[in-house]
């Protein structure tokens, strides 16, 4: 096995033939590495053993992204595409076509430039990421589903943006997953709606939860949230910015 800063990671070829022991989600990072790197070390992280699925909105608005990047690659992780990194991927197309990209805020041009080392890498994993990663015992996507259409049913913008239901502007209201009915046997797990902060639902207690939303805020002061879903076990680290309301935007 390869060992890169200190995880473990199995090859492409040991990934096709081996299980998984535990499956590890954690939300939506935003560039906070320390925290990240803290939450690895908390949950225990072993590469080659464990799989690591993250929720999206990995790398923007945070002080550290190529830290982020770092240890995405070290220990293999996937991910949903979230709305930040859709945002990110649009911006590395222009750059890569030989245009100026556009930034609406500050932060995405801090971001921009902090990668820039690594950019044709980052455009290439970001054109890979998925809307959603479904496997035995879990539903993952960034921002939610449909509540009446389902997975299936739901639109592109859907999965990067939905919050509320009925839609509407910006972020208070009834959340879409407040009129979902319960998944079968499975767990559909969420980031995104840090306003919202962690969300658990079960339909009994002795039971998996159905819903699991892991956006609790980290880069506004909140915490890093995990689940280990073999363990049924959450592990939060708080945040170390210490003013994240100014990233609200």
């Amino acid at each position: 096995m390869l060992v890169i800063d200190g995880y473990d990671t199995r090859s492409p070829e040991e990934e096709q033939r081996l299980p998984y022991e535990r499956t590890i989600f954690i939300g939506d990072i935003h560039g906070c590495a320390a925290e990240f790197e803290e939450t690895l070390d908390a949950v225990v992280f072993r590469g080659g053993r464990d799989r690591l699925l993250l929720t999206g909105d990995a790398f923007t608005r945070g002080p550290d992204p190529m830290r982020v990047w770092e240890l995405i690659g070290a220990t293999r992780a996937d991910m949903v595409l979230g709305n930040h990194d859709d945002r990110q991927l649009r911006q590395l197309r222009e750059h890569a076509a030989g245009n100026e990209p556009r930034f609406k805020h500050d932060n995405q041009r801090q971001t921009f430039d902090r990668l820039a080392s690594v950019a044709a890498q980052l455009l290439a994993w970001l054109e890979q990421r998925p809307l959603y990663i479904e496997a035995e015992g879990f539903v993952l996507v960034h921002a939610g589903i449909h509540p009446e259409k389902g997975l299936y049913g739901t639109t592109r913008d859907e999965f990067l943006t939905i919050r509320t239901w009925p839609p509407a502007d910006g972020i208070d209201g009834r959340r879409w997953h407040d009129v979902i009915a319960p998944m079968r046997d499975r767990t559909l797990v969420f980031g995104h709606d840090a306003p919202g902060g962690l969300v658990m639902r079960r339909t009994e207690e002795h039971l998996p939860p159905w819903l699991l939303g892991l956006d609790s805020g980290c880069i506004y002061g909140g915490s890093l949230s995990a689940w280990i879903m073999e363990e049924q076990r959450l592990v939060q680290t708080n945040s170390r910015q210490a003013d994240g309301s100014r990233w609200w935007r």
